[in-house]
């Protein structure tokens, strides 16, 4: 609600930013890179997105490489800070990917010593959460634990509640813990498929336990024939059952066929806006030059935009934004219900800042 003090006086109503995160993955070496390829790269990137998830640096492998090699620590966190200066949210991925290929070869040479290995994951937590606190809004704790099961095969399920606790006493109270796994709804329009169900039946492992889990990210890796958008809105509704939010964390499709690529991104980008558990959408690469699937960039090689690109401007920096221009009524108040998010209130020659958020906003402008 806007108050001015003035019957029938015009108002502007100007979205700065969305509150929902609308996001992709993107690399330490571009953010920080000093090519004018880098430049181009950090100015889509600001353009288009309003979240990030650094795409390998975090992962332990990376994180913990030999100085020299093609990762960095101190590059990472160059990023991290790069980002946080720009209020990007920062989601960190990850901090277990509890499978032997999937680790640093030291953490390996632990398999035929669980203890050992046990107290080496948790020194992993500790390591990577001292060095991101305040740089990341959401951390992905546990990856893809239908695939990568090692460690729990070998010290036992409950080191992944273990995991959570750990990260919780580690991170602020206000960075968000998160499950991440893939093969979901990206499942080729399948329902209650073992990989379905050995998600759901992990997620209420986890919180029967008292796990401190407060996210669900579905990754949503698609190829040539994705899930129907009525499957899809199914599945993300057994995941809401839990009660935590969802977060769509590595959207892509990755198919030749460019018309059928972008009415798929509209129709699921739609689903998942419009879906009242989920609260944050990223995508997993937005260039072809820097992209694991290049056919599912939004970006080619050259930079020329391709369709899926327009479908997410329309829908992200048109549709769903909110610019209005009203005029007060004879209480001098104008009411606007627009999407969360930061705006600027303009009437009377004066403007001030506003955000729009789960409660009424309200702010007051006098001559």
């Amino acid at each position: 609600m806007l108050r001015l003090l003035l019957a029938g006086t015009e108002v502007r109503v100007r979205q700065q930013r969305h509150a929902f995160p609308f996001g992709t993955a993107a690399t330490a070496a571009r953010i920080m890179g000093t090519s004018p390829e880098d430049d181009t790269y950090r100015r889509h990137l600001q353009e288009l997105f309003n979240a990030v998830v650094l795409e390998n640096d975090l992962k332990w492998g990376p994180w913990s490489a030999a100085p020299g090699g093609p990762y960095s620590r101190e590059r990472t966190l160059a990023a991290l800070r790069w980002l946080q200066e720009r209020r990007f949210l920062v989601r960190g991925h990850v901090l277990v990917w509890p499978s032997m290929r999937n680790m640093p070869k030291q953490a390996v040479a632990l398999k035929g010593d669980p203890a050992a290995l046990r107290q080496a994951i948790l020194a992993r937590i500790d390591d990577a959460a001292a060095a991101t606190a305040g740089l990341t809004a959401h951390w992905d704790v546990l990856n893809e634990p239908f695939d990568n099961h090692d460690v729990m095969d070998l010290c036992g399920r409950e080191v992944m509640v273990e995991w959570f606790a750990r990260a919780r006493a580690r991170l602020p109270a206000d960075c968000r813990l998160f499950i991440n796994d893939y093969g979901i709804v990206a499942a080729g329009g399948a329902t209650d498929t073992p990989h379905q169900r050995h998600y759901a039946e992990t997620i209420r492992y986890l919180l029967d336990q008292g796990a401190p889990l407060e996210g669900i990210g579905i990754q949503s890796h698609f190829g040539g024939q994705p899930t129907p958008p009525a499957v899809a809105l199914s599945i993300l509704d057994r995941f809401a059952a839990f009660q935590r939010p969802i977060v769509i964390t590595e959207f892509d499709i990755n198919t030749q066929d460019e018309e059928y690529q972008t009415a798929y991104t509209r129709d699921y980008l739609t689903l998942c806006f419009s879906h009242p558990a989920v609260s944050g959408f990223l995508m997993w690469g937005f260039w072809e030059g820097a992209h694991w699937m290049p056919r599912a960039a939004m970006l080619r090689r050259d930079w020329s935009e391709k369709p899926n690109l327009a479908v997410w401007r329309e829908l992200v920096q048109k549709r769903w934004w909110t610019d209005l221009t009203l005029r007060t009524g004879a209480d001098g108040v104008a009411r606007v219900r627009g999407f969360k998010g930061d705006y600027v209130v303009e009437a009377a020659g004066r403007s001030a800042p506003v955000v729009i958020g789960e409660q009424p906003a309200e702010t007051t402008l006098r001559r």
